[in-house]
């Protein structure tokens, strides 16, 4: 695929991100995220055969966007709580940017099993990254040993949260002060 053509490709994905967020799988039309990039409707279906095809496209293009997002956070030459710390900033900038829209879903219809499949796939890679991440933070001596890295991994991938999002954005970095102590330093006195 040529440069021109990935690039009005990803164009597409990420106003049907938009959409579907915005408006729901349902509600939204294709005319709509025609006009967001500023394209016919024909034009997207040359790219995608039908509006299923195009949300579980738009579902793969955003979870991998995500994921090698996470990936670069969790490699950085940082320690560990800053790692974690970053990650709650970046998934709290998305979570912000998708809507709550995206964040329940319901019922059985295709376009909940397409995001759900996805969302499945996206969250197993996301323990895995987040995962190696504490395993290495174990070996540096940032965290104790008697842990289970995929338990810790598990807490800091449900910590971003539309509450604590909320937090960050009233209170700036202070909202994740008490959070990443309790995370790093436990609960016990």
């Amino acid at each position: 695929m040529s440069e021109t053509r990935e690039n009005r490709r990803s164009e597409i994905l990420k106003a049907a991100c938009t959409e579907f967020s915005e408006n729901g799988y349902d509600s939204t039309k294709m005319e709509q995220i025609a006009k967001r990039v500023g394209i016919g409707k024909s034009t997207i279906y040359e790219y995608f055969p039908s509006k299923n095809e195009l949300l579980k496209a738009s579902c793969e293009w955003i979870f991998g966007t995500i994921l090698c997002d996470v990936d670069n956070i969790m490699q950085k030459d940082i320690c560990f709580k800053d790692k974690v710390i970053n990650y709650i900033k970046h998934a709290c900038d998305i979570l912000s940017s998708i809507g709550s829209g995206m964040m329940i879903l319901y019922g059985k219809s295709d376009s909940v099993q397409i995001i759900r499949s996805n969302a499945g796939m996206f969250h197993m890679k996301l323990l895995d990254i987040i995962e190696k991440a504490v395993f290495k933070a174990v070996q540096n001596g940032e965290i104790r040993e008697n842990i289970n890295p995929r338990n810790i991994a598990k807490i800091i991938t449900f910590l971003p949260s539309p509450i604590l999002c909320e937090e960050i954005k009233n209170n700036g970095d202070a909202a994740l002060d008490d959070i990443i102590s309790i995370l790093i330093y436990g609960l016990a006195k």
